[in-house]
């Protein structure tokens, strides 16, 4: 049996820096509102922890979709990872409740921050399905 080589598609580099961004980012630049004076956090920090290990699946499942050869396993981790970015999206504030002030950075950053992330793992995941299904 002859060994098939395995080419990195754009499709696979675009699904995991778009994933990578996101957890990252939920680490980083969006994660939700520091602690209280008191040392105690809010309901929103517990909306960025859900936010963050979703991120994380996400990721794993990126570099799972580059080791990964056949184009059906491919497909169907980009379509596994279509409702966990939508679980991502609708954790902050629907989910899980954030700070009582519009102007907090639970709201200002993380939120967008999430469902801009979610939106571009979507598309990616997408744009994957479509690369795979012409295969």
């Amino acid at each position: 049996m002859e060994k098939q080589k395995r080419k990195i598609k754009i499709s696979d580099i675009t699904f995991l820096v778009v994933s990578a961004i996101f957890f990252i980012g939920s680490l980083t630049f969006f994660k939700p509102c520091e602690p209280m004076e008191d040392g105690g956090w809010m309901t929103c920090h517990w909306a960025g922890q859900a936010v963050a290990g979703i991120a994380a699946v996400l990721l794993v499942i990126s570099i799972l979709h580059i080791v990964v050869s056949n184009a059906q396993m491919k497909s169907g981790l980009s379509m596994a990872a279509i409702p966990m970015a939508v679980l991502a999206a609708i954790i902050p504030g629907h989910l899980i409740n954030l700070c009582m002030m519009d102007t907090m950075r639970c709201h200002a950053v993380m939120t967008p921050g999430t469902i801009v992330m979610s939106v571009l793992v979507i598309a990616a995941a997408v744009f994957d399905i479509v690369v795979n299904r012409k295969r």
